[in-house]
């Protein structure tokens, strides 16, 4: 009775600490969000698009400025436009999502490691995850990344568990199939085809492939299928293959064939962006990786092998593809982050300080001078001050409690310091560089416009017409405007905002029309419309306002 008792007693407190680290680790994520405004050029069109949903009640077709948009498929903007619809129109319900799955994503991965390896090494990856920069950056930013994180790791834990022999493994393949479609209905075909290329390499080298019979079970794929696919089968019902020209050519084929931004198609792209998403584990976490690679000599956990398989397929396969983005490796961030756990592990059980200090607290340095650098860049008078002596006072405690302490005590206080590093963060720096690429201050110069037909000269901002309702017109030249009217597959594709010449904006409307100039495009504006008579009625913020003589 007793032992029945203790076990209880334990589940419950198991159960606690999922509870405890999701609702904390929701609260730090979605922290000071109602600050930072939604920001161009793409949080802006994954809020409009969401609220387009909502205000037309098309829940099939998604839309930007009342075209059909088929950049992504449906399910982001499902669970966005649920947020505008319970919660109204605001940048806190905008930003409550990706804070959400940022939140169940370390309950879930303190959940897998904990069932596979044990409690210390799930703390250790759980914060590893939780605080590496580009998580804690994702957790924050309206895009489809940290969603797709949640369906893709989920998927391929839900494999190992039950490629583990874990009880009742035919529910944990059940739940991989789930996971799996909710993963296509987030971010297209490579939500199955990633995920399926890392278990046939693992089942491969592991010479199971027995294991693919009891994968294909004939329910989960029925599940899958279940999920996926209505979806693109409504998609193509309504709209033929225009949908499948744009959907899967423009956004699926184009963007693994030709670059979207040349300059960035380098071999050594994502090198640069893992030393950046891991920071301030990056130096460590390859330490764990090359450590790993060695140990698979001596056959070592399949654990680990299934994690380096997992992040190597994931990292070779976004090399290999012409368009590079920052935000395609950072799904290897679930299985780098439990191989850097299970070393750190090891590290922390033999009281090893030197390595410790060297390969994580290094790096909290500098990516704290990293942060001084960017406060300066966007931040003045009393907010740039108090957030420089905010940073240099949790380093400070640092240095001063760091004395004396044991291992696991010195790594709690680097993971303290990252969480106070990032509050500080959302409290000053990332409203202020929201507020540098948003255009919520324009849209209310917009609102006093009354009655006028915006132009947008060279650019556009599609926060502005999220904020103000009123869809801008961008003007462009005729052989840019010529170039997106072509049928063959082309990146201009991508973009269904009105757009017009300069003399079709005004002629069509000149005296109620309004041009709004970035200030280094100016003088290329002026002498083009020099013979219009462009008069100057407001410059605010970088940004100058023309109206045009009625005669």
């Amino acid at each position: 009775m007793i032992k029945l008792m203790e076990v209880i007693t334990t589940q419950e407190r198991t159960r606690y600490t999922y509870v405890g680290i999701f609702f904390v680790s929701f609260f730090i994520y979605l922290l000071f969000s109602h600050q930072m405004p939604i920001t161009d050029p793409v949080e802006s069109n994954y809020t409009l698009t969401a609220k387009e949903m909502v205000q037309t009640s098309d829940w099939l077709s998604p839309r930007i400025y009342g075209n059909v948009w088929y950049d992504k498929p449906i399910f982001f903007y499902w669970l966005t436009a649920l947020s505008f619809k319970l919660f109204g129109f605001s940048d806190l319900a905008a930003r409550l999502v990706p804070a959400l799955f940022a939140a169940f994503g370390l309950a879930f991965i303190y959940w897998f490691v904990r069932n596979v390896s044990g409690r210390l090494t799930a703390f250790i990856a759980t914060m590893i995850l939780g605080t590496s920069l580009e998580y804690v950056i994702l957790a924050k930013l309206i895009i489809t990344d940290m969603v797709f994180f949640v369906f893709n790791s989920t998927a391929l834990a839900f494999f190992y568990l039950g490629y583990s022999k874990l009880p009742d493994k035919k529910r944990w393949y059940l739940g991989m199939y789930i996971s799996l479609a909710l993963a296509v209905l987030t971010k297209g075909p490579v939500g199955l085809l990633l995920p399926g290329l890392v278990i046939l390499i693992f089942i491969g080298l592991q010479r199971k492939w027995n294991e693919l019979k009891e994968i294909s079970i004939p329910i989960g794929i029925l599940l899958f299928a279940g999920i996926a696919l209505p979806w693109y089968g409504a998609m193509y019902v309504v709209h033929g293959a225009d949908f499948l020209k744009t959907f899967f050519g423009v956004h699926n084929y184009l963007r693994a064939t030709v670059s979207e931004h040349p300059k960035d198609n380098v071999i050594f792209y994502y090198f640069i962006v893992f030393f950046l998403t891991m920071l301030p584990w990056s130096a460590v976490a390859a330490k764990a990786i090359l450590r790993g690679y060695k140990d698979l000599r001596s056959k070592t956990s399949p654990l680990v092998l299934f994690c380096l398989i997992w992040s190597s397929t994931y990292f070779l396969f976004y090399s290999l593809m012409a368009t590079k983005y920052i935000t395609y490796i950072f799904p290897i961030l679930f299985p780098i982050s439990i191989v850097t756990g299970l070393y750190l592990t090891q590290v922390l059980s033999k009281g090893d300080t030197r390595t410790l200090a060297y390969w994580c607290g290094i790096p909290s340095l500098l990516l704290v001078i990293g942060y001084i650098v960017i406060a300066k860049h966007y931040l003045s008078g009393f907010d740039l001050a108090i957030t420089i002596t905010s940073l240099l006072a949790v380093i400070l405690f640092m240095c001063w409690q760091i004395k004396g302490k044991e291992t696991k005590q010195i790594f709690g206080l680097l993971c303290f310091s990252q969480i106070s590093f990032f509050i500080i963060l959302s409290m000053f720096v990332f409203p202020a560089i929201t507020n540098d690429r948003s255009g919520k201050d324009m849209s209310s110069v917009i609102a006093d416009l009354k009655g006028s037909t915006v132009g947008m000269y060279q650019f556009y901002s599609t926060s502005s017409v999220y904020y103000t309702g009123k869809v801008a017109v961008k003007l462009q030249q005729q052989n840019e405007i010529n170039s997106e009217k072509v049928e063959s597959l082309d990146w201009s594709k991508k973009y269904t905002m009105p757009a017009q010449t300069l003399d079709e904006f005004v002629g069509t409307n000149k005296e109620h029309s309004v041009i709004i100039v970035p200030e280094k495009m100016i003088r290329k504006f002026m002498y083009e419309a020099k013979i219009l008579n462009p008069k100057l009625i407001n410059t605010v913020d970088g940004f100058s306002y023309y109206t045009f003589d009625a005669s």
